[in-house]
């Protein structure tokens, strides 16, 4: 899994898989699921990320530019 953080959006992208999106579903206020060729999942889009996440955590993806394999 990999985490990115856009701080000029407020908006956070959760990659589960390599693949390639090919159907974005809302499943809630501002908050999206991609979806691959066969249903599978492969991310999760978080608009107003920093209601949703861990300043630390995003203060750290800013930094980094990303944070891979997060638990």
């Amino acid at each position: 899994m990999r985490l990115q953080y856009y701080p000029e959006t407020d908006s956070a992208y959760i990659e589960v898989s390599g693949s390639p999106g090919v159907e974005t579903v809302e499943v809630a206020d501002g908050v999206n699921i991609d979806l691959g060729e066969h249903g599978e999942l492969v991310g999760i889009e978080l608009e107003r990320a920093s209601k949703h996440l861990d300043s630390s955590i995003l203060s750290k993806v800013e930094k980094e530019g990303s944070l891979l394999g997060m638990r």
